[in-house]
């Protein structure tokens, strides 16, 4: 099968829920309010674009907006992203009519495969693709860009050879979203690697924050390190500062997680560091809230499909799978493995989970106390409140 054939969604992929769902998208009216945002929905869709901005800017919304359009335009898209919930999260917000992949499955399950016939990309350990060995396969076989556009979001945590391969044998145009500071993985790209490896010009920078409470991003802004400036923040203060607190047992926990969202409800995403905590918490949350929904992802269960996030209820993640998810409060487990940051990589890890609380934020340390190492690491009591 040729790649100028339409791609398939994935399979397995259940269909969307009840519509009355907490995240939507907003409409162009919202959109045309902010000045950045609308510079992009209004960007020719056969021009390449690099956009970089802060969480919150609204990088992954004009990523589905921009695919969603270029399809009704009647040119093929696809969108491609880091992680399995993400690809999740935009196939709910798209209701299935954009195909999304990782970059996975669109490398080594869609195009390598279908331009050669091979069962498999090759890769050179679990995981990681052989790109050198691949190109040298595509252009014997004179591969060549088609008319397809590919859009990628959060592209800091893809290889630069992804890019290259892109630009190389798959799609004459790309738009990619991206924040380098948010990069958690051993094969991240900085903006100057994906502009370099993508033949594209300078970044267009977001500076919006629309999604933290003015609290809420003044904890995330204590881990940012990296090149961008502080996000410019447009929620008016909630009057709630983030907290830290200790639990004395995982139980302790999960009775504090259960007691808040039979009082709130709402959205809300536990963050663990091990996934065997995330599945002791997921049973004893289960225990104590009978008709509330508690679900949890794992890599290895690959079971995302199962897991609307955007739907009130608990959502349980390792620090790895949260990334582009948002949830109205979020509890971070296990800080002693997260905390104090010592490295830019662990801040990276602390900005990026911070960032994903819209309105409420928890930092849980087990034991019996705070060790003042910890909180010597953090800010005072006017951004963080303490026990």
């Amino acid at each position: 099968m040729v790649f100028g054939t339409r791609y398939s969604t994935a399979p397995g992929r259940h269909p969307c829920r009840s519509r009355a769902r907490e995240v939507r998208l907003p409409s162009y009216d919202e959109i045309a309010r902010v000045e950045e945002q609308l510079d992009i929905w209004e960007a020719p869709f056969d021009q390449s674009l690099l956009i970089a901005g802060p969480p919150g800017s609204g990088k992954t919304i004009l990523a589905i907006h921009r695919a969603q359009m270029i399809a009704s335009a009647g040119t093929q898209v696809v969108l491609v992203t880091f992680s399995r919930m993400l690809r999740r999260l935009i196939a709910l917000l798209t209701e299935n009519n954009v195909p999304t992949f990782t970059m996975h499955q669109f490398v080594g399950q869609q195009h390598y495969r279908r331009k050669t016939g091979a069962r498999g990309a090759p890769e050179v350990r679990p995981l990681v693709f052989d790109w050198q060995a691949m190109s040298s396969e595509l252009a014997r076989r004179a591969v060549r860009p088609e008319q397809v556009h590919i859009i990628v979001d959060e592209g800091q945590d893809l290889p630069a050879e992804f890019f290259r391969y892109v630009r190389r044998f798959v799609a004459r145009t790309v738009t990619i979203f991206a924040d380098e500071d948010q990069a958690l993985t051993d094969q991240r790209s900085s903006l100057l690697d994906i502009k370099r490896a993508a033949c594209l010009g300078d970044p267009i920078l977001l500076s919006g924050n629309h999604r933290n409470t003015p609290e809420v991003s003044r904890l995330a802004e204590h881990f940012h390190t990296g090149r961008l400036p502080a996000s410019e923040v447009h929620r008016s203060p909630s009057g709630e500062r983030p907290r830290i607190t200790h639990y004395s047992t995982l139980a302790a926990g999960a009775e504090r997680i259960a007691n808040w969202f039979s009082t709130r409800g709402g959205s809300v995403g536990v963050v663990v560091v091990h996934n065997q905590t995330g599945r002791q918490l997921q049973k004893s949350l289960r225990d104590r809230l009978k008709r509330g929904r508690v679900d949890m992802y794992t890599s290895d269960q690959r079971n995302e499909d199962e897991i609307d996030a955007t739907t009130p209820g608990i959502t349980i993640l390792n620090k790895e799978s949260i990334k582009g998810q948002e949830f109205d409060t979020v509890f971070i487990m296990e800080v002693d493995e997260l905390l104090p940051c010592t490295k830019d990589a662990q801040r990276r890890v602390m900005y990026m989970l911070c960032a994903r609380a819209r309105d409420n934020l928890v930092l849980m340390h087990p034991g019996n106390r705070l060790p003042a190492e910890v909180l010597r690491s953090l800010p005072g009591t006017d951004v963080l409140e303490r026990p």
